[in-house]
This record gives structure tokens, C-alpha cells and sequence, in this order.
């Protein structure tokens, strides 16, 4: 019975066992819902997790504690960029040419429990609406790469070379 309802439950979409990118993204209702916001969001969101499982997919068992990735459309932060451990805050950013794009500041290494701190803020550091899943593939894999054993993310971002986390 209860395999039954899990079939019934992954066959609408709600998966039983979902993915950590699955579970540790969050995203603001952004721009769609709200007045404040800079950036689309949600449906952002929703593309870029299964986007996420299928481009880290080969290094997903390598991450023993889950990466969250927070999206907010504003600074007002209802998604909680800052104690992300990858935080996006929307705003509007210089696309090259004169004019302005959609795109968010990043945000790395924000982390609760017993020592919290929030995330470390790139300066002058921005991706574009569109390079946010290659962004999160680069660093992600950077992160692996580059290590302790044992070491959360949020520790790593600390200790980084600059280019790793850019």
C-alpha cells in the first residue's frame, strides 16, 4: 500500500525521495507576486532544480552535507539569502552595452547552529538571470575539488582562493 501511494505520489511530481538541490533550494514569490522585487524567482527556481540534478549529477555523492541555494528578487531577503550557503539577491545589473539585465549579487558560505554567520558577499560580482545554473555548477565543483574532508561548504568559502568562488 504504502509503495503504491509513493508510485502515485512520483507520478504527479511530487517526488517521495527527492534530490538535495530538491530540497535545499528555497526562492522568494519574486517578481510575479511582488512589487518590490527585481528578479523572477519562483519559476526561476523550478527550472534551475532540475537543472541542478542533472548537471551535478556525477558529483552529487561527493556532497555529504547538502548545498542550500536561496533566490530572493530583492534586499528585503524573504528568502533568506544571507544564511545560504549560496544566497542570491535580485537586482538589475549592466548587461555590457548600456543597458540593464535582470541578475542577482551573490552571496557564499551563510550557515546556522552553534557558529552561524552570514554569507560572504562578493563585491562586484554578479550573474545574469541566465548563468545562475553555471554559475552554482562552477563553484559547486570548485568546492569538491578544492576541500578538506569533511568540510561544509560555508567552511570552504572562508578559506577560498578568490577565482574558485567567482
Amino acid at each position: 500500500m504504502l509503495d503504491d501511494l509513493i508510485a502515485g505520489l512520483d507520478a504527479l511530481g511530487l517526488q517521495s525521495r527527492p534530490s538535495h538541490w530538491r530540497r535545499n533550494l528555497m526562492a522568494c514569490s519574486g517578481i510575479e507576486f511582488c512589487k518590490l522585487s527585481f528578479a523572477e524567482t519562483r519559476v526561476r527556481a523550478q527550472h534551475l532544480v532540475p537543472e541542478l540534478e542533472r548537471r551535478l549529477e556525477d558529483i552529487n555523492s561527493q556532497l555529504d552535507v547538502p548545498i542550500t541555494v536561496n533566490i530572493n528578487g530583492c534586499p528585503n531577503s524573504c528568502a533568506r539569502i544571507q544564511i545560504a550557503d549560496i544566497g542570491f539577491k535580485g537586482q538589475m545589473i549592466d548587461d555590457g552595452h548600456g543597458g540593464s539585465v535582470e541578475g542577482f549579487q551573490v552571496h557564499l558560505g551563510g550557515h546556522l547552529g552553534l557558529d552561524a554567520g552570514f554569507g560572504r558577499k562578493l563585491r562586484q560580482h554578479k550573474v545574469t538571470s541566465d548563468e545562475l545554473g553555471d554559475y552554482i555548477d562552477r563553484v559547486v565543483r570548485n568546492f569538491v575539488k578544492h576541500r578538506s574532508e569533511g568540510e561544509r561548504f560555508a567552511q570552504w568559502v572562508i578559506r577560498a582562493e578568490e577565482d574558485d568562488l567567482r
